[in-house]
């Protein structure tokens, strides 16, 4: 209750330069191809959705809801997720479908399966763009 929080530097004890003949021997800058539209046909699902859910607001963010349509994932604006059907659906209407759906959970990183799920068209992402 009564604790002062008081901001604390770190000092190294073994400073390490990350220099190399006066560059860093790192890369400062992204690189070309992670703007090329071809590559992101060859990244796997992890890429896809971590590009997607970590790179808001980028052009790569674009490349990769849009590669992620080809592989026919479908983008539900209601729960920010990103759904694939498992089987044709069991029930289709004009505004809806029902049906079992693979969708990738973002909190856990992995895919899990929806059973019974009604995706209702008016929350489809349909930026075709």
């Amino acid at each position: 209750p009564g604790e002062r929080i008081r901001n604390r530097t770190f000092t190294p004890q073994t400073p390490y330069t990350h220099q190399d003949m006066g560059r860093p021997i790192y890369p400062t800058v992204p690189l070309r191809n992670f703007e090329a539209p071809e590559a992101f046909e060859k990244y796997d699902l992890d890429l896809l959705f971590f590009v997607f859910y970590f790179q808001i607001g980028t052009y790569q963010q674009h490349l990769a809801a849009k590669e992620l349509k080809k592989l026919a994932w479908r983008f539900h604006t209601k729960y920010h997720t990103w759904f694939q059907r498992h089987e044709e659906p069991k029930q289709t209407a004009p505004d809806f479908e029902r049906g079992t759906y693979v969708y990738f959970d973002k909190e856990s990183w992995c895919k899990r399966i929806k059973y019974d799920f009604a995706f209702e068209y008016q929350y489809l992402e349909d930026d075709t763009n």
